[in-house]
């Protein structure tokens, strides 16, 4: 009997601990896309025509020493104020040991890229991501500096908030001076942030789940019709997408005869196991259904991320 009450007894206090740490979001923080190009540690492909940037995070920590500076002293600061967090460092270092080179340079061959940001929150599994964008400027024994900050969903990549500042003829260490700085503007920054969490849990995350035909499938999303109800393809994925959404919150997209988007999809914030769920997981039961109806199977497509499904309609 005392064996059983104390491994209820522990139970309990795991579901109080993860009560308490969910209440607040789980953060990375990494250098603004503006930041990497500034300082060089932007590559670039050619990817149909287009230029795309691909950002190299593990050159930047190890070559230059401001930046590794200013997400470390972010992050103490938001520990400082209960945010859980995602050391975006050692999480490079993690996959390097991995997956070597593979990490930033894997492109997929439809034309849809996971670059290395997508790649490292699928990873780490963060509600939001903290972008930072800094600069230095140094004239005798002082410098100015000026930073600007951003909250970005994780999943959908809706701005939460934003703040800025600068301070001039610092003679402060980087850390001691980009630190008192920034817990100048967090008070707004953390609100506006544990707001949108908050909402989240309530009413589920955002998503999009996007359907396209296969090439050589003869699909017309548009026009071929399921059942007796003369829906067409696209009518029973979007049926189906808000009967199985948070308050049937969906929307429509793009709709072509060969694609069709659904965006602002809410789903549960968490599975039965209390654990996040990524955007291909909640909509892997619209495979088996549409199946089930059709006799065409649903494939994943490629570019999949935290928050985005891809799926191929009549793969073989």
């Amino acid at each position: 009997m005392k064996k059983f009450f104390l491994a209820a007894f522990a139970c309990i206090m795991t579901l109080v601990a993860y009560a308490q740490t969910a209440t607040m979001p789980t953060i990375i923080v990494f250098p603004d896309d503006s930041w990497m190009n500034d300082n060089g540690y932007m590559r670039t492909f050619n990817n149909d025509g287009e230029t795309e940037y691909l950002p190299n995070y593990g050159d930047a920590f190890v070559k230059n020493r401001e930046i590794t500076t200013a997400v470390q002293v972010v992050q103490k600061v938001l520990a400082e104020r209960g945010f859980q967090h995602e050391d975006l460092q050692n999480l490079l270092k993690d996959m390097k040991r991995e997956r070597a080179e593979e990490m930033a340079n894997r492109m997929d061959g439809d034309g849809f890229d996971k670059g290395a940001m997508d790649e490292l929150l699928q990873q780490a599994r963060p509600d939001i991501r903290v972008d930072i964008d800094f600069s230095v400027t140094p004239f005798g024994p002082r410098k100015n500096i000026s930073f600007r900050m951003k909250a970005v969903d994780a999943y959908c990549n809706d701005q939460i908030s934003s703040c800025e500042g600068i301070v001039e003829g610092t003679m402060d260490p980087l850390d001691l001076a980009f630190r008192k700085l920034v817990v100048g503007k967090m008070d707004e920054f953390c609100e506006q942030m544990v707001t949108y969490f908050q909402d989240l849990r309530d009413n589920g995350r955002q998503i999009t789940v996007v359907f396209r035909a296969a090439d050589g499938a003869g699909i017309d999303l548009l026009r071929d019709e399921i059942g007796d109800d003369d829906d067409t393809y696209s009518d029973f994925l979007y049926n189906w997408i808000r009967k199985n959404a948070v308050n049937r919150a969906a929307k429509k997209g793009r709709q072509t005869k060969k694609m069709c988007e659904f965006k602002n999809v809410r789903i549960p914030f968490l599975d039965e196991d209390m654990m996040p769920i990524e955007a291909d997981t909640w909509a892997k039961g619209i495979r088996k259904k549409f199946k089930a109806e059709t006799g065409i199977k649903i494939g994943k497509g490629q570019g999949n991320t935290l928050g985005r499904a891809n799926f191929l309609i009549g793969v073989e």
